[in-house]
């Protein structure tokens, strides 16, 4: 009655929409990047096309961030408003079934009208790879180096990271107005065999942040530059103070933390 009252008729008012959130695992070898871009091969344009196909109308989606031209992820996560009902396990199958070799979607459920796959994440995981020998089958997925780093020197550096900082100076696009105070919950590098894994977690991270951090820690790791220098790296808040960014073939985006999910490692 009260809507009667208000003016509003029961079979024009709508529940609002549940947004659908799909995980994505892709290979960023031969992809411009996440975001569309004129007449370049993006994951977000791949997307997009057979979601359009899939539901008979445009549909954009949101990803929890960008990543850069070669670097590839086993847990980015976007989301999208449907414009039909489809069951979560057909819409995931379709997509699998159309989209090219180099994407998937691991997982698709729905989540609230007010979901939003960037704002809403509390933490993101990402690893970064480098080998020390040569390897022809899997250059895409690693940086090659020769000489070995001195794992003492870039873990002490990496400590420094820890907290929350301004990362101004590992910012590549730093005429951009944004806020680059991220915090860093973790930051570690382990040895597996000749392969040496850099780890970082935290709230958010700035345009190539994790490649800058790599490239400089590596420079460090050379012992082109001491371990304390990090420190004094960060407060300079200057990108020409930290090294040249790390090649993007080695770094993944592992994984996106939301309040409805469970934290693992």
């Amino acid at each position: 009655m009260l809507l009667w009252k208000l003016g509003f008729s029961p079979r024009l008012v709508q529940a609002p929409v549940m947004q659908i959130r799909l995980t994505l695992e892709y290979d960023g070898t031969a992809f411009k990047g996440w975001q569309i871009q004129p007449d370049q091969r993006t994951v977000q344009g791949e997307l997009e096309a057979r979601l359009e196909r899939l539901y008979g109308a445009p549909i954009s989606v949101t990803a929890s961030g960008r990543t850069d031209a070669g670097v590839h992820a086993l847990g980015q996560v976007v989301n999208f408003a449907p414009t039909r009902d489809l069951p979560l396990d057909r819409l995931q199958h379709a997509l699998n079934g159309m989209l090219p070799p180099d994407v998937a979607v691991k997982k698709a459920d729905s989540v609230s009208p007010d979901f939003h796959a960037r704002f809403d994440a509390r933490c993101r995981h990402y690893f970064y790879r480098i080998r020390y020998t040569k390897q022809p089958i899997g250059r895409h997925y690693a940086w090659y180096l020769r000489r070995k780093l001195d794992l003492t020197a870039i873990k002490r550096a990496s400590n420094t990271l820890i907290g929350q900082h301004d990362f101004t100076s590992f910012c590549v696009a730093a005429h951009e107005r944004e806020n680059r105070i991220c915090r860093i919950y973790a930051c570690d590098w382990q040895q597996q065999g000749e392969e040496l894994v850099f780890r970082i977690s935290g709230n958010r991270f700035l345009r190539a942040m994790v490649r800058s951090i790599v490239g400089t820690l590596a420079e460090m790791g050379r012992g082109l530059r001491p371990a304390e220098a990090m420190r004094d790296i960060l407060d300079a808040c200057n990108r020409q103070s930290a090294g040249e960014s790390a090649p993007p073939q080695g770094l993944f985006l592992e994984r996106v933390i939301y309040d409805d999910e469970p934290p693992r490692g």
